[in-house]
């Protein structure tokens, strides 16, 4: 009679520790949607024939391969890191000419995907940027009938996230200094782009290139970027252009170099010629990439409903109902339905992505995310201390991004077009 009582106790202690194992199965969390998938940004770089547009991408990925002080780095597919590395290689050469530009009809895609490392030593993969570069002619010269290249480009153009207008700093200066050919073209140059950039609905980052040959002007660097933005805003396209982008989304205007101030000269016939002992010290190349994502979150948060977006924000510190995973993967997918267009292309799959970049770089995220941030981050490590670190990480990288355009609009107040003159 004891030995059945024992074992009747022995089963049932089982079958209480079996339903209690199911029942903490079906109430676990789900994982966190971002750690698979991650979102492409799609970038589409315009610029016209010889603007530079070939050396900014070289010197661009060259930097930014590497930490450099920076939470994040770029890889891309090897074939494109040899192609890359090969135009720097060229352009670094002070005994070689400048590397070939993009020809008539050609295009060059890239992907480069953002890539941290934890303390943990884990690599995280946190996004990718898709970067399109058209040749300058499809921007300025009559296509062959039946052609379908500017075609394509105005398809390309309606889906990217952000666009990015190479203006020629060697035609600026060629300007300024009173030159027709200069004035001749830019003017020509202004008017492609504006054409195609007033129909869009995302953000706008205009590069001056060669700004090493512009260092001249006035020995401080603001008040040389003064003169050459009062320079462009004189010209109406482009400051009609400013001027109905701005009350909707963010428009810069940043001055990069290649290549530094100690490698090139304008030489006796007004040429940009190599220095025989030049050194390359890049200027700004990491910023119009680096402008993206905050500047996508600031035009979302621009057409928000505030009060429908601090509702969703609030949800969040609460954690009702989902838990903290749920709750961030619900605010992220509130900002993908109600922001519509502008992150649309980025897809369902990037909810958890959103989530955190709405907590980092919306105004009101950051403005209510202090301890309420630090409990969510608890809650998640009691999760999964792999989610947690991953996120955590990605939440760095976007503040890296953040901080890069605060300190150039701290530097540069007139890198800032929208929302001025």
């Amino acid at each position: 009679m004891f030995a059945l009582y024992a074992l009747a106790t022995v089963v049932g202690a089982v079958a209480v520790l079996v339903v209690a194992i199911r029942s903490r199965r079906r109430s676990a969390p789900p994982p966190l949607p971002d750690a698979g998938p991650v979102p492409t940004f799609k970038v589409v770089a315009l610029g016209s024939r010889g603007s530079g547009k070939t050396l900014l991408l070289a010197s661009m990925y060259h930097q930014m391969q590497t930490p450099s002080g920076r939470s994040y780095f770029l890889t891309a597919p090897y074939e494109q890191v040899v192609l890359l590395n090969q135009w720097f290689t060229e352009v670094a050469d002070t005994s070689r000419a400048w590397p070939a530009g993009t020809s008539v009809g050609e295009t060059r895609e890239f992907v480069f995907t953002v890539r941290t490392r934890a303390p943990s030593g884990a690599l995280h993969t946190v996004m990718n940027i898709g970067y399109l570069e058209y040749a300058g002619g499809l921007l300025t010269d009559a296509q062959a009938p039946g052609s379908t290249g500017q075609a394509e480009l105005l398809q390309r153009i309606d889906s990217a996230h952000a666009l990015v207008g190479i203006i020629d700093g060697y035609r600026v200066r060629q300007c300024l200094d009173g030159q027709y050919e200069g004035q001749m073209r830019l003017q020509q140059s202004l008017t492609a782009m504006i054409n195609l950039m007033m129909l869009v609905s995302c953000p706008i980052t205009f590069v001056i290139t060669k700004w090493d040959i512009l260092r001249d002007i006035d020995v401080d660097e603001e008040a040389r970027l003064r003169s050459v933005r009062k320079y462009l805003m004189s010209n109406n396209g482009f400051r009609d252009l400013v001027q109905a982008h701005s009350p909707h989304r963010v428009v810069r205007l940043i001055p990069v170099s290649a290549v530094g101030p100690d490698f090139t000269e304008l030489d006796a016939e007004g040429r940009i010629a190599k220095l025989p002992d030049g050194e390359m010290h890049p200027t700004n190349v990491d910023a119009p990439l680096s402008a993206v994502v905050p500047d996508v979150f600031e035009q979302v948060e621009r057409s928000l409903d505030k009060a429908a977006l601090h509702a969703a924000l609030d949800q969040v510190r609460r954690q009702t109902r989902l838990g903290p995973v749920g709750a961030l993967a619900e605010l992220g997918t509130f900002v993908l339905n109600a922001a519509g267009k502008v992150l649309g292309p980025l897809g369902g799959q990037a909810a958890g992505f959103v989530g955190d970049a709405a907590l980092e770089l919306l105004k009101a995220g950051r403005d209510r995310s202090a301890d309420p941030l630090a409990h969510l981050d608890r809650r998640l490590g009691e999760v999964d201390r792999t989610i947690e670190e991953f996120r955590l990480a990605r939440r760095k990288v976007l503040r890296d991004f953040q901080s890069r355009i605060d300190v150039l609009e701290g530097r540069l107040p007139s890198s800032r077009l929208s929302g001025e003159d």
